[in-house]
């Protein structure tokens, strides 16, 4: 067994996961942006421009996933197709990382491959508004962080935590929860496990110089962009109000059942079984180890980090798949080694019909979408057919067809220089006319949500009456209940904002309704 890979071996393995990440992968091909991914890419997209986002686009994000979405259309192109092929590059990239964590540990490259393989799977088994999330993009630099420290030696400790500090930094800037890894993390480093008080010191602190620095180097681009105000505003103020809005939505009931189906009845509850086994053979066996006390910091950090958002959305979950697919990859690893020699044919076979059941139970999204994918492929259909067929949410709330129909009229009907504005949540229709937003309030709930939003308002009316959208869309049958707290439309909600409302009378004309949106001109005698 060998206890390192050669630069060889590497890059066979390397182009092996590519290979896995576009067999499995492909299949998101043929998936439209929902409402999240069409934030991102038009903030993306203004990047690109020397557009810095808050300040032109305001987003309940941290501003990692849009500069993500900016790298993908400047290195891949501006379409949805684009930033499909993008994410399967970043995924199998993820992938490769997660290989050589389970190969640090397990020392098998089967059990290596066997990890990037499931988290491949699992990743791609999500739909299209589930996938290109900050959630799943984060992976990657969490994954290498990881890397960095439980390869890290007493010889070489300050480049490695400081890169790591880095990473981590990048990571947070997907997703400010995960931040409860940093402290368990540095609980790891002072408290150590072989290693003495210098070392334990000089890790605390070298992480922490590249995670401060990080951070402090994205502040100087905001303030040099004169940004500041607008990204402090939305990190430290909005963001907590937002996530307070949903937690009023939220029961305890709710969180303690979807805590119950993650742990005993979903999709990861085999995994997160694996996990804890694995802990308590290491606790039998007094086998605790610097690194692996770090793996089992990175499951519960990430389990944690799930948790405290409280929705379960289906995307929260990508978070815990990159440590639970390692814990159990080292699980089925170190069980052959146990007892391959002794059971051969009983754990063979015993593996292998696991494997086969979890797969069935796990692939059911996957039969309809490599069919569009086929039928993409064979020229039967057209990418945008199979996005009309695929972008749909359960409820209806959400319909890229919808969408479509706006782009068609929004184009068909304005100029490349005019601007517009959608009394909504459906940014994609700015990304896919090229029509620039005559706000930075690109969808409409941070100005009626439950919270003091006056001035939100004063900014956004001062706006309007500025740029004089061509056109404004109002949209219905939008209800966003766990965002705003209210159970009301978009066309409902124009009666909690007099203020607009009256401006849309004066100015604005009602010229059409086509589907769930009513289109309103501006007055040609202003």
């Amino acid at each position: 067994m060998s206890e390192s890979l050669s630069n060889k071996q590497l890059i066979k393995y390397s182009l092996l996961i590519l290979l896995l990440g576009i067999t499995i992968g492909s299949v998101s091909l043929t998936y439209p942006f929902g409402r999240d991914q069409g934030i991102y890419a038009y903030a993306g997209k203004l990047l690109l421009e020397g557009k810095i986002q808050y300040r032109y686009v305001f987003d309940l994000k941290p501003p990692g996933v849009h500069y993500t979405f900016a790298l993908a259309e400047m290195i891949f192109g501006d379409s949805m197709f684009s930033v499909r092929i993008f994410d399967i590059f970043w995924q199998s990239l993820t992938a490769l990382v997660i290989f050589l964590i389970t190969f640090h540990f397990s020392k098998s490259k089967s059990a290596g491959i066997f990890s990037s393989f499931l988290y491949i799977f699992l990743y791609y088994r999500l739909d299209y508004w589930h996938t290109l999330q900050a959630d799943g993009f984060l992976n990657l630099p969490f994954a290498y962080c990881v890397l960095l420290l439980i390869t890290s030696s007493a010889d070489e400790t300050e480049p490695k935590m400081i890169i790591a500090g880095i990473f981590f930094a990048l990571t947070v800037l997907f997703k400010y929860t995960v931040l409860v890894f940093l402290g368990f993390l540095l609980l790891w480093l002072f408290i150590g496990i072989n290693r003495n008080l210098k070392v334990r010191f000089k890790n605390y602190m070298f992480f922490l110089i590249g995670f401060v620095f990080s951070l402090m180097l994205i502040m100087g681009i905001y303030y040099l962009t004169d940004s500041l105000h607008q990204f402090i505003d939305v990190q430290f103020v909005q963001i907590p109000l937002y996530a307070g809005i949903g937690f009023d939505t939220e029961s305890f009931s709710f969180i303690v059942r979807n805590i119950i189906h993650m742990l005993f009845s979903s999709v990861y509850s085999p995994l997160i079984l694996s996990c804890f086994i694995l802990f308590f053979i290491f606790i039998r066996g007094k086998k605790f180890t610097a690194d692996r006390v770090l793996l089992f910091i990175w499951i519960i950090s990430a389990i944690i980090n799930l948790v405290v958002q409280w929705k379960f959305f289906h995307y929260h979950f990508l978070v815990i798949i990159p440590p639970i697919v390692v814990g159990t990859s080292i699980t089925c690893s170190y069980l052959f080694e146990l007892y391959h020699e002794k059971y051969p044919k009983i754990l063979n076979i015993s593996f292998i019909t696991i494997l086969i059941f979890y797969l069935i139970f796990a692939s059911k999204p996957y039969i309809s979408n490599y069919q569009k994918l086929f039928e993409y492929a064979g020229g039967r259909k057209s990418l945008k057919q199979l996005y009309i067929e695929t972008g749909v949410t359960s409820d209806s709330a959400f319909m890229i067809s919808n969408t479509f129909k706006a782009v068609d009229y929004v184009t068909q009907n304005t100029k490349n220089s005019d601007k517009i504005f959608i009394w909504g949540f459906d940014p994609v229709v700015y990304y896919l006319s090229g029509r620039e937003c005559a706000s930075k309030f690109i969808y409409n709930f941070p100005l009626y949500w439950k919270g003091n939003n006056n001035t939100f308002r004063k900014e956004f009316l001062e706006e309007l009456n500025s740029n004089n959208p061509e056109l404004i869309l109002v949209s219905q049958k939008d209800p966003l209940f766990y965002i705003s707290g209210y159970n009301e439309d978009s066309k409902q909600m124009l009666l909690r904002f007099p203020e607009f409302k009256k401006f849309m009378d004066e100015k604005y004309n009602l010229k059409t309704q086509i589907d769930n949106f009513f289109y309103y001109e501006l007055k040609r005698d202003l």
